[in-house]
């Protein structure tokens, strides 16, 4: 088992907070969009939206072709990928 530590320094409490509210911010996220394509949440959305229209989609892991799952009714569940098998539900 191993054990983490940490050495408190001599900063007051003040700049120790700022110090993590800028690198909070500074941090990208998955739905940023940082760098200028397109967000883990547009690639999912976009899946998801032609799946529930009936249509063959892009696979979001490896662009293979991924169509519609349907359960008891007639309108899609989700999506499973001929390619590398991934679901989207």
């Amino acid at each position: 088992m191993s054990t983490l530590t940490a050495e408190r320094t001599s900063r007051s409490r003040g700049a120790a907070s700022a110090r993590r509210h800028d690198c909070a911010v500074d941090s990208p996220s998955l739905f940023d969009g940082a760098g200028g394509g397109q967000t883990l949440d547009d690639v999912l959305s976009g899946a998801w939206e032609e799946l529930t229209a009936q249509t063959v989609t892009r696979c979001p892991m490896c662009r293979g072709d991924m169509e519609p799952e349907y359960g008891a009714h007639s309108r899609p569940v989700g999506g499973r990928c001929r390619s590398c098998g991934t679901t989207l539900t």
